[in-house]
């Protein structure tokens, strides 16, 4: 990659490699989190309650929304324990957006591909729905943390220090994502 794009472009490629839509804003964090390690492109990511989380993310979907090139549906799905209304927003390229994201892969090639084949990747390594994908980012943003080698416990001690409670179980079935999508080894 020859130039730094801004983050909405990595973000436009991602729907695209996603089949046009994301599920949810947690969804779309996760995913552009993964996209990000694998491409090796900051795109500032930090923890958050949910996982890593990127206010540029958000800050570059809000603005291909503005622009016209993204589609939002928000699906009412509650009200939580202390009352506040529940909502899942998906977001799906328009047909303007389809048309601009088929330009930008045009116009960056190389990363299109990489985008591509990192996108299989993590679609390869399971169907996460968005909390389970949240684990797994929470384990290897601790990970990382660890400078890249521990073990599950300690992986487990580290994550209360990010304000995150994941059990043993559920830290399991993220190690088995990580390592489908080859971003661990189990030795």
């Amino acid at each position: 990659m020859s130039e730094k794009l801004p983050v909405r472009d990595y973000i436009l490629l991602a729907y695209k490699a996603f089949g046009g839509g994301v599920r949810g804003k947690t969804m779309l964090q996760k995913r552009m989190y993964f996209l990000s390690v694998m491409l090796n492109v900051d795109l500032g990511f930090g923890p958050h309650y949910y996982g890593p989380y990127s206010s540029a993310v958000t800050s570059g979907n809000i603005e291909l929304k503005s622009l016209g090139f993204l589609q939002e549906y928000s699906a009412g799905w509650g009200v939580d324990h202390r009352g506040f209304e529940m909502a899942r927003h998906d977001y799906f390229l328009s047909d303007e957006g389809n048309k601009f994201a088929t330009e930008k892969a045009e116009a960056n090639a190389y990363l299109w591909g990489r985008v591509q084949e990192a996108a299989e990747v993590i679609k390869k390594a399971g169907d996460l729905n968005y909390m389970e994908l949240s684990i797994a980012a929470k384990a290897y943003f601790a990970l990382t943390k660890l400078k890249g080698s521990a073990s599950l416990d300690e992986i487990h001690a580290l994550l209360p220090r990010f304000g995150w409670n994941v059990s043993k179980e559920e830290l399991e079935k993220a190690t088995s994502f990580l390592e489908k999508a080859h971003l661990v080894t189990n030795s």
